[in-house]
């Protein structure tokens, strides 16, 4: 079967890049989990690409775009296409202050500005807990792309097989493994992503025929606030706001601006990224808004992208998209393992190499766990992100643009921002709070700006330390 043997080929290109970059890395802290802080702009610019683009990008988007329209395309290219900014004004100072001081982790930034072990703890331990189930995510997404070549296989032997694979090639390879695959990756995932499009949109008569059709199956799909109602004004806003405010704070992305070779690699990535983005994120939702005209009928959304593959391009393509389909998110798992590796074995265990394979072990072991109790298929991809990952994320951004910005910050502030904040997020998942048609997680934001700047004020000239 010729998706069997593209998906093999392609494992074996990863073992191979994972065990080339072993014998190329040396066992120091900096090497194995920065790369020796030597990513170029190209390098740097697909490394942050692919590891932003996931099982969200590929099957969320395309699923979020069949149930509420063509909403999701603004509010997922604008925002992230703004996030780029943050490249520069996080990432500048972030590379500067990491390479002077020999920084690995996030939380050795903002917990070294305090000096203050605890704050240090509060952080690691806040990014560690809400990017686990944005981990899983690409290994249920990986799980539901296996289903489409092996039906009789289910989403949980498929993840976990994913899963083993990745933990290998992070655990030889280190940070080099991640940047190279990631290249290697963002190259097949973007090829495939317009294979598919133009193939799809052949079968359907060509993009004016396909919009048609799903324009007269359903004309709301094309306006806001979508056939849901869901792409409200206030909903819209907090979507370009938690994007922009909450990327930055993924771990796989933090680390990464640790790796720039210079701060002209931040430039060219800062100014490539929106290119790609603008771009890239329309095929995905067009596929999506086109299966209405094309009469695909799906309980589960986030299939509707592999189902529009299946019926409408030739198995090659649907094979070699399948591929894409898995960079994808695997690109951004091996990301995630491996910054959450780096950074609960600095924070916590030390700064030693062979104490990160032990982590890395110890991660995978949850990630399989959530996969096999944590996911609700109901709330789908993008759902389930957004109620937990990207929520409890975007709360660290006041603490690290304060640790970067400014100088009457203080970690009783920073340590209250975090905390209220992330209150508020679980809050909220079990009782009403006054949100005002916004999201849940834009009230909590605003709380923790509110924090930081009252507890910092009033606590400006403690002197104590925790």
């Amino acid at each position: 079967m010729l998706a069997v043997a593209m998906m093999i080929v392609y494992f074996l290109i990863l073992l191979a890049l994972g065990i080339y970059s072993h014998k190329r890395s040396e066992e120091d802290v900096e090497d194995y989990f920065l790369a020796g802080r030597s990513f170029g702009p190209v390098v740097l610019f697909f490394t942050l690409a692919a590891t932003n683009f996931s099982a969200f990008s590929f099957l969320g988007f395309a699923g979020k775009a069949y149930t509420d329209g063509m909403g999701q395309y603004g509010v997922m290219a604008l925002g992230t296409s703004f996030m780029a900014v943050m490249f520069y004004i996080i990432g500048k100072k972030v590379w500067k202050i990491g390479k002077e001081k020999g920084y690995i982790t996030p939380g050795e930034l903002v917990g070294g500005r305090y000096d203050s072990k605890t704050l240090k703890l509060i952080f690691t331990g806040t990014m560690s807990i809400f990017t686990i189930p944005y981990l899983a995510i690409q290994a249920i997404g990986a799980g539901y792309i296996l289903r489409m070549v092996f039906p009789e296989l289910s989403m949980e032997i498929g993840a976990i097989a994913v899963t083993i694979i990745i933990s290998f090639y992070v655990l030889v390879g280190g940070m080099r493994a991640s940047g190279w695959t990631d290249v290697f990756q963002g190259v097949i995932m973007v090829v495939a992503m317009v294979t598919a499009f133009a193939f799809i949109a052949h079968s359907l008569g060509g993009l004016g025929n396909a919009t048609s059709a799903a324009y007269n199956a359903q004309p709301s799909l094309f306006s806001r606030p979508g056939p849901n109602g869901y792409f409200t004004i206030k909903i819209w806003l907090s979507f370009l706001i938690l994007w922009i405010f909450c990327d930055p704070m993924f771990p796989q992305i933090f680390t990464r601006f640790y790796t720039a070779k210079s701060q002209h690699s931040l430039k060219v990535s800062m100014a490539l990224y929106p290119l790609l983005i603008s771009f890239f994120f329309l095929l995905p939702v067009l596929i999506g808004v086109w299966a209405h005209g094309a009469g695909i009928e799906v309980s589960n959304p986030d299939n509707v992208l592999l189902l529009m593959m299946k019926n409408y391009s030739p198995s090659f393509v649907f094979s070699f998209v399948i591929v894409g389909a898995l960079a994808a998110l695997m690109s951004t798992a091996d990301s995630q393992l491996l910054s959450l590796s780096t950074i609960l074995t600095c924070d916590i265990m030390g700064k030693k190499v062979k104490y990160s394979r032990f982590v890395t072990a110890f991660l995978t072991f949850f990630v399989l766990i959530f996969i096999i109790f944590g996911y609700n298929p109901k709330a789908g991809i993008m759902g389930t992100l957004v109620s937990t990952t990207f929520s409890g994320l975007v709360v660290l951004f006041p603490s690290v643009l304060a640790t970067l910005y400014w100088r009457r910050a203080t970690k009783w502030g920073c340590m209250a921002s975090i905390i209220g904040g992330e209150f508020v997020v679980f809050s909220s998942a079990y009782v009403p709070i006054p949100s005002f048609g916004f999201l849940p997680s834009i009230i909590a934001l605003a709380v923790s700006f509110t924090l930081l700047f009252v507890v910092s004020i009033a606590t400006l000239k403690e002197k104590f330390k925790v």
